[in-house]
């Protein structure tokens, strides 16, 4: 799995970096042979006027070329990313619980049409 980070309109720490990274890494742990790759954008509207104005936006691409995006809006960066990282792990979940039961009834389908019985 391949983490990147970018940030806009504030200068990115190695902290802010290593937390984005220790935090998906934990979460997607178990869905990581699913997950090719993830990007992290990182956004503050207003700068240091404060409020809720840090996003954090993510994008995960599975390995069956399928891509979730969410974006998760909070006035504490770390919170944001936290929030988001437990989205996308829920998110990438229902994805993939949704295509193998696609994939199931493609199976049950074609198994049905040339004439095989299946047990039951």
């Amino acid at each position: 799995m391949n983490i990147t980070t970018s940030a806009q309109d504030f200068e990115m720490s190695s902290a802010i970096d290593q937390f984005v990274r220790d935090q998906l890494s934990s979460v997607l742990k178990r869905l990581s042979e699913d997950v090719v790759a993830v990007d992290v954008f990182l956004k503050d509207t207003n700068g240091p006027k404060g409020g809720i104005d840090k996003h954090a936006l993510i994008r995960v691409q599975l390995r069956n070329r399928q891509v979730i995006a969410l974006e998760t809006k909070h006035d504490d960066l770390y919170a944001a990313i936290r929030i988001g990282s437990k989205r996308a792990k829920r998110a990438v979940r229902r994805q993939l619980r949704k295509s193998q039961r696609i994939q199931k009834l493609r199976m049950r389908d074609h198994l049905g049409d040339s004439g095989m019985q299946t047990a039951s």
